[in-house]
This record gives structure tokens, C-alpha cells and sequence, in this order.
């Protein structure tokens, strides 16, 4: 059995290291566009202030150590399921029995004047990682285009290094899909405490730049920033367009069934390339989570390898990180205007916790500060359990903890 690979990220390497234990006789194909795409990409931010080296962030198994995986550092650029082929960047193709699609996403570059410009970045991947380290020797002011966790996090690590840090968000506030307002107020709070400049409610609308390198950013409050170094967290997009020819049906991103598998026979997809269902929200999203990219990668796996398996209730939202000294869990649905919610919340000092109900079932949560106890309540949102008479023990037990 020839199975194959695209992609090097966890959900990649999660399917890869199910099929391995569960198909001795495997000849596995992996095709990815990083000359070494095995890490903890959650890590990235680390390479930036030196804190971490490379060799730290890396898998400490690598799946290329097995003989039975063949490692190509090409790009796919198309599907042909009729001849079940691949074609690669590098002007060859590549059999399979089975196939695995999971090459990720990639960041959106805004269409303002000036993004081109010498000093302007985006950070995806462990490359681009390097090349800003690099780019920081001698730089004094940098702007982070994004105030998503993602944008966050790089901004934390780029203040590490020194330089002024400005964030620049065009939302009402920072960390718009992990927080509600009062959450991300009181995280705004503490990374201004900590030096770092924040516009929300704002955007970019002009990159400045002399000779070609960046010299600032404009705003549409007409406000100019200084900058020598300015990086593009503008959110991502599916990596789907080698596959318009394919046949393969794509909505927002790839479609599957509960198994990965994609509406073509033998064709998997797992990761941030695939559109999910979240039942606590009733939508189909794109969710680019690491947490879910293993459960997807993981049930690919499994069927590929000929064991039936189902992919467990996915959040789209569910995030356990730290900004500005801060725990912070959230998960479900964490804003509504809706009267058909109830809501709580309570604050002790730094300790914040929002609930939301639908009738009996918890459907969202934030814990900000005091985080214990966090995963079980999760699991009642992500399973959707009814608690019936149980639920104001349970609000009562929550929001209590807070003063103990």
C-alpha cells in the first residue's frame, strides 16, 4: 500500500505516525514545501527573542528517521484522481493508494500600498521565523498588523527583543476569538502596563517606505506609526487552490465526512485546509487549531489505514495560552447579544470568568487568571452535556472558586 502525504504540519505528521503503527508493510510519500517541516509551530514565536533555537522546536521523533518514509521538499500543485497522481512544483508526479491533503493554511497579505516594501513580513512558519530574527539586528520600532492570538503572541516575543512594539488591530479589541470585551480589556491593560502600544478600532491602510524599505505604517485615523519592521498577522486562508481541477468539493475550505475522507474515494484531508462543523455554534467554519488538527489527522489516520474511526465534536473555538502574564482558557461560543442565553460572569482582582448557557448546557466559557478545573467544564461544552437540575450547583461551584 502506497499512501502519500502532503503537508508537514501536526495533522500531517499525526496521520503519518497512525498509519506507521498500524501498517508495517507501508510505503509512505510525504511532500512538503519546508525543507524541514517537523516542529511545534506553536513554538515559533520563541526563535524570534532566541530563546528557543531551532533544535528545540523540532519533533524530538522524526518521522523521517523510519526508512519506510520517503521525504520530498517539493510543492503539490495538483490532484489527479482518475490516474490517482499528484503533481508536484518540481515537474514530477507522485502515485497513491491513499492520499492525505493537509498543507495547511497561509497568511493573508492586505492589499494596501507599500506591502512589498523591503522590512515587511508574514510568519506562518519556522523560514519566515528566521528571516524576521535576522531582520531585527538594529531595529528600534516594530508594528504587528493583527491583534489576533496569533499576532499577540509574535508581538510578545518581538517586545522581548527590545524594540517599541506597536499592535495594530481593526476590530473593537485585541484577541477578538478568544475574548470578550472585558477579557481582552483587562489583557490590554497589562501589555500596555508592559510597554507595548495598542490601536484598535483601527487599520492599516498605507505601508510608508523610502528606497523601498518600510518606514511606518499609516493608519485610516489618519494616525502615522514609525517602524523598521512590520509584520502582517491579517489572518489566514486554506491552502486549496492546487486543487480546483481535482474534483474534490470545496466549500470555505476541503469537505469531508466524519471519516476525512473528501468527496473523492481514497482522498483524505485533515488540518487547518478543512471546513468543520461546530455544533455549539451551528456553523461550519474553518478552525485553525492545533488541538483539532491532531483529532482530524489522527481519524485520517486511522481509516486510512482500514480502521474505521470517526472524528470526535470539534470546537472552533478553544484556546489555553498565556498574554501578558495571564492565563487565559476560552471555549464555545463566547459572545452573544442574545436573550436566548444566559449569561455570567464574575471578577476577584486579576481572576475573570464569563459562562454561557443555552437552557441547561454550557455552551461557552472564559477563565482569565485562575484557570483550574478549565478542561472539565470544556468537555461539557465540547460534548454538549445536559445538566439539567446540576447547572446553578455548577454556576455556583465556577464562580465561587474565584474567592478561595
Amino acid at each position: 500500500m502506497r499512501y502519500v502525504i502532503v503537508g508537514g504540519s501536526i495533522a500531517a505528521t499525526t496521520a503519518l505516525n497512525v498509519i506507521r503503527a498500524n501498517r508495517p508493510d507501508a510505503e509512505i510519500q510525504v511532500v512538503a514545501d519546508e525543507a524541514m517541516p517537523f516542529y511545534y509551530r506553536a513554538l515559533i514565536p520563541f526563535l524570534l527573542d532566541n530563546s528557543r533555537i531551532v533544535d528545540d522546536i523540532l519533533f524530538t521523533e522524526q518521522p523521517t528517521n523510519d526508512e519506510r518514509v520517503h521525504f520530498h521538499h517539493d510543492q503539490c500543485i495538483g490532484v489527479d484522481p482518475g490516474k490517482k497522481m499528484i503533481g508536484l512544483a518540481s515537474g514530477t508526479t507522485c502515485s497513491y493508494d491513499k492520499l492525505l491533503l493537509a498543507a495547511g493554511s497561509s497568511s493573508r497579505i492586505p492589499d494596501i500600498p507599500g506591502v512589498a516594501s523591503q522590512g515587511v513580513f508574514t510568519l506562518r512558519n519556522m523560514d519566515e521565523a528566521l528571516k524576521v530574527r535576522e531582520a531585527l539586528q538594529g531595529c528600534r520600532n516594530a508594528v504587528v498588523i493583527g491583534g489576533a492570538l496569533a499576532g499577540v503572541k509574535m508581538a510578545e516575543a518581538l517586545k522581548r527583543t527590545g524594540v517599541h512594539l506597536t499592535v495594530v488591530e481593526q476590530r473593537s479589541h485585541i484577541l477578538p476569538f478568544i475574548a470578550d470585551t472585558e477579557t481582552a480589556r483587562r489583557m490590554s491593560n497589562k501589555l500596555c502596563e508592559q510597554g507595548m502600544e495598542i490601536h484598535s478600532n483601527d487599520s492599516a491602510k498605507e505601508i510608508l517606505a523610502t528606497d523601498g524599505q518600510a518606514t511606518g505604517v499609516r493608519l485610516a485615523s489618519g494616525k502615522t506609526i514609525s517602524a523598521d519592521l512590520i509584520l502582517l498577522m491579517a489572518g489566514v486562508r486554506p491552502n486549496v487552490e492546487f486543487l480546483a481541477d481535482s474534483g474534490i468539493d470545496i466549500d470555505q475550505a476541503v469537505l469531508t465526512d466524519r471519516e476525512m475522507q473528501t468527496s473523492v474515494v481514497d482522498v483524505y484531508a485533515a488540518g487547518d485546509m478543512v471546513q468543520i462543523h461546530d455544533a455549539v455554534i451551528g456553523k461550519d467554519v474553518v478552525s485553525a487549531l492545533w488541538g483539532n488538527a491532531v483529532h482530524m489527522g489522527r481519524t485520517a489516520g486511522f481509516n486510512m489505514s482500514g480502521i474505521k474511526a470517526l472524528v470526535p465534536p470539534l470546537l472552533s473555538s478553544f484556546n489555553s495560552t498565556e498574554i501578558g502574564g495571564l492565563p487565559i482558557i476560552s471555549a464555545g461560543l463566547l459572545h452573544t447579544d442574545s436573550s436566548h442565553y444566559a449569561v455570567y460572569t464574575e471578577a476577584q482582582g486579576e481572576n475573570y470568568r464569563k459562562l454561557i448557557f443555552d437552557q441547561d448546557r454550557l455552551v461557552g466559557m472564559i477563565f482569565l487568571g485562575d484557570v483550574s478545573r478549565a478542561g472539565v467544564y470544556t468537555n461539557l461544552i465540547r460534548n454538549r452535556i445536559s445538566l439539567g437540575e446540576r447547572k446553578d450547583a455548577l454556576v455556583r461551584e465556577i464562580m465561587s472558586a474565584l474567592y478561595y
